[in-house]
């Protein structure tokens, strides 16, 4: 039996609670402890635009954790920003990704059959996050690297354990782990021929690209947690809001062409990344204010994306937006390189959810659960019937 809900969507009365705290009647402002927040769309673009405006805002510690995602490339500017994004932007062609669509498709089906294998009283009742989020997520970004499908649940269990908020000694213990991983993979994959995967040519590229070992492991670990953590993150959070309001759901079963407007909007909505770290590097005018040099800037990008100067009726779920220029996937030179990758990876596995699960519902009795992780907020778990 399919189960109505009653009252708020939990993300929106979360995301209120939230947004209810913050003096919103300034675009730019700057906080009592010296921060400045940017809330206003245009304004976030800018910001995000600037090129003389620093994303290395991590001080290394000297943990193997600090030390490995201080290199990441989300927090490097200029030409070493630029050269190890080249290393992966290079590497996600339309053949790959058409190719990862058809694969995600049918590892979500596998995995959506197997949660026959729970009951529970009033259908099949199961963890979606653990059955099918994460290991379909870790299925995608190990065949799109060129891991072997044994392999990829080990990976998938490092990834969430980086991806989360556990101790120092966890996340190095994980991170030497992973580390030691992909040396062993690189140096069996550097010979590879080209269509094994991503790990031969991000090899060739990191040579011809003057890219070190170190380097290039590090983005290995973060095309893993990255792809691993947003994937699983945003289906959890994508399918709530779907059956909790339930008619969101039958409207896509009724007409799959509004599948990706729900994604684009969903995205919008209850994006996991609600928040980017800046500093200015210069004195820098967003808007009608000067925020001045070597200042810390978050940018609340849950907030931007409901900037009623960009969005009509901007706390709504509409399909019919003629544009949604959200920033969930950021702006400017540090656009998520993974966007694309994300909303194939995100189509195919709701897609499949509508194929295989046409009933599947909301089991709510216990409270949801939502915890911080490395690049942002995710379901702890989410129990469905599959009736």
């Amino acid at each position: 039996m399919v189960r109505d809900h009653v009252g708020q969507d939990p993300q929106d009365e979360v995301a209120a609670r939230f947004y209810s705290r913050i003096d919103r009647s300034r675009a730019v402002q700057q906080t009592g402890e010296g921060l400045w927040l940017v809330l206003g769309h245009p304004e976030a673009v800018r910001l995000l635009r600037d090129r003389t405006v620093s994303s290395m805002t991590r001080k290394p510690g000297l943990g193997i954790w600090d030390q490995v995602s201080s290199r990441f490339f989300m927090f490097k500017d200029a030409q070493q920003h630029l050269r190890l994004r080249r290393m992966v932007s290079d590497c996600f062609t339309p053949a790959r990704l058409a190719e990862l669509k058809t694969v995600v498709h049918r590892a979500t089906r596998d995995h959506l059959d197997r949660l026959d294998e729970a009951t529970g009283a009033g259908g099949r009742q199961a963890d979606i996050m653990a059955r099918v989020a994460y290991p379909v997520a870790s299925d995608a970004i190990c065949r799109l690297l060129g891991v072997s499908q044994v392999e990829s649940a080990f990976l998938g269990q490092w990834a969430v354990s980086l991806s989360r908020h556990t101790t120092d000694e966890q996340f190095d213990r994980s991170a030497e782990e992973v580390l030691g991983f992909f040396r062993e993979q690189l140096s069996g994959h550097r010979e590879a021929p080209r269509d094994s995967g991503l790990l031969p040519i991000m090899a060739e590229r990191a040579l011809a690209l003057g890219i070190d070992d170190d380097e290039l492991l590090a983005t290995c670990v973060l095309l893993v947690v990255a792809g691993f953590e947003t994937s699983a993150n945003f289906f959890g959070n994508m399918l709530l809001s779907l059956l909790w309001r339930r008619e969101r759901f039958e409207r896509l079963l009724a007409d799959d062409t509004l599948v990706a407007p729900a994604i684009e909007e969903l995205l919008r909505l209850h994006s996991p990344a609600h928040v980017v770290m800046r500093r200015t590097t210069e004195a820098t005018t967003v808007g009608d204010t000067v925020i001045p040099a070597d200042a810390q800037v978050a940018v609340l990008l849950g907030l931007c994306n409901r900037d009623p100067r960009v969005f009509d009726d901007p706390d709504a779920y509409r399909l019919d937006r003629a544009s949604n220029p959200h920033l969930s996937f950021s702006q400017g030179p540090h656009y998520c390189v993974g966007a694309s990758l994300a909303r194939v990876e995100l189509e195919a596995m709701l897609r499949a959810v509508l194929d295989r699960l046409p009933l599947l519902s909301l089991h709510t009795e216990q409270p949801l659960r939502w915890s911080g992780r490395f690049l942002g907020r995710g379901l702890d778990q989410l129990q469905v019937l599959a009736s």
